[in-house]
């Protein structure tokens, strides 16, 4: 008595410990899955550190307007003129039409011939500071700002690529989902069937051992079980390699592929939303109006044509002649010739006529060329955007009505599937029919789930 109830005790933990594991393998859902994707997968993780480096190249590109500062220290220790000077010089370009600022220090010791009266200061040295207007080459643009106006376009233009890896790898995460879970219930499919054959082969034995039933149709029913069983073994490889699919899109918080376990499937898939057959023409126009503003190749090619149209601002822009207004204002201090002592105030005008610039206009010819090349590009994105949306729509649609077939092929098939091993069952009928009912149950469930994969996969 005392070993019965210690058994029975035992039988009740397995029982609780089996419905405890059933409660904890909660169904796989596709939003953890597309979460993971999201935050672990490499890809992604790539496209963000492109957002890095197009950050990166934005603060390289404002370094071209850091101020530089430029020293100089030389003299004659040796001859008639004994002397040594020092320069400290300071260049500032700014953004505000070219301009650039100066200005400097400069001391002189010893003593100078005549003809080097420009390179000596006063016992104190000399300050100046200067500016540098261009009035046509450089002025509306030059290499610094398009270098960073290119950079600043390049950050959402890696935004673009971010947002190309996020859909890219979502849907085929999805689609890998989709096609575990329909490998799940392709597997179960292939399970009943086999249980079918299973469970008569028992009846079966007591048939044939009443003399109801001739030994050849009970040996037909178990070559139909040995061929389910090996349908059941396919099934189950086709779901293992569904999973190791999967499992690159389903990772672990440290980033590492998951195989999901077979307890986490789903108990069917998704019917179809309950929405409209067939979109209007006016829905459609609206979803192709949304799917051109939202798709980011759209974006990355107008971003692109954006930064070869101020490349070819800045070629065209070079092709002016240079004139440059110069002015400087330096003051001498301390003791020394009272020719220096006074302020100075400097001005000029340069003047640079480019000749056959050929190397601005061949920048120009290119940018040209490669801006009519992304023009050409952008319809074909455009026109495959809506041919794709097309497509897309004509699949839902049809795929709905598909499933709505297949689900009531399947609902006639195991009705004349039920009726045929009935007929079995009281000796009117023979195996052959009864296996050929089942796998025309059989294979419209696999219609059925054929077409509910596509309707997932539109």
């Amino acid at each position: 008595m005392r070993a019965h109830t210690l058994g029975y005790h035992i039988l009740l933990l397995a029982v609780f410990t089996t419905f405890a594991g059933a409660a904890v393998a909660e169904p796989l859902r596709l939003d953890e899955v597309v979460s993971s994707v999201e935050r672990h997968f490499p890809l992604i993780d790539a496209a963000r550190k492109d957002q890095r480096i197009a950050d990166a190249e934005l603060l390289a590109a404002q370094g071209a307007f850091d101020p530089a500062v430029r020293t100089r220290l030389d003299g004659a220790p040796l001859g008639y003129y004994q002397n040594g000077r020092f320069d400290l010089m300071l260049d500032a370009p700014t953004p505000l039409w070219g301009t650039s600022l100066f200005g400097g220090y400069r001391v002189s010791f010893g003593k100078f011939a005549d003809y080097d009266g420009k390179l000596e200061t006063n016992q104190y040295g000399e300050l100046r500071a200067g500016i540098s207007i261009p009035l046509l080459r450089n002025g509306a643009t030059d290499r610094r700002r398009a270098g960073i106006t290119r950079a600043q376009l390049g950050v959402p233009l890696s935004a673009t690529g971010l947002k190309q890896a996020q859909l890219d790898a979502v849907r085929t995460a999805s689609f890998r989902y989709f096609e575990w879970v329909a490998t799940g219930q392709r597997l179960r499919v292939a399970r009943r069937l086999l249980e079918l054959a299973e469970a008569r082969d028992v009846a079966n034995e007591d048939r044939v051992r009443r003399g109801d039933l001739s030994r050849i149709d009970r040996v037909d029913n178990q070559r139909s079980m040995v061929s389910r069983r090996g349908a059941v073994v396919a099934a189950e490889r086709a779901l293992q390699a569904a999973a190791i699919e999967l499992s690159i899109y389903l990772r672990d918080e440290r980033g590492e592929p998951q195989l999901p376990d077979a307890s986490r499937l789903p108990a069917e898939l998704p019917p179809p939303e309950p929405t409209a057959e067939a979109p209007g023409p006016a829905s459609s126009d609206t979803a192709a109006s949304a799917a051109l503003r939202n798709r980011p190749e759209v974006e990355r090619l107008r971003l692109q044509r954006e930064q070869l149209r101020i490349e070819l601002d800045l070629a065209k822009n070079q092709t002016l002649p240079a004139i440059d207004l110069l002015a400087q204002v330096s003051q001498d201090f301390g003791p020394g010739s009272a020719t220096r002592s006074p302020t100075v105030i400097e001005g000029g005008v340069s003047l640079d006529i480019p000749t056959l610039n050929r190397g601005a206009r061949g920048r120009r010819q290119a940018a040209e060329a490669a801006m009519s090349r992304l023009d050409a590009q952008a319809r074909l994105i455009r026109d495959r955007i809506r041919a794709e949306l097309a497509d897309v729509l004509s699949a839902i649609a049809a795929a709905r009505q598909r499933v709505r077939i297949a689900q009531e092929e399947v609902r006639l098939a195991r009705e004349v599937e039920e009726a045929e091993r009935v007929r079995f069952s009281l000796g009117d009928g023979n195996i052959l029919f009864v296996n050929l009912r089942e796998q025309a149950t059989v294979e419209a469930a696999l219609r059925e789930i054929d077409a509910l994969l596509d309707y997932h996969r539109a």
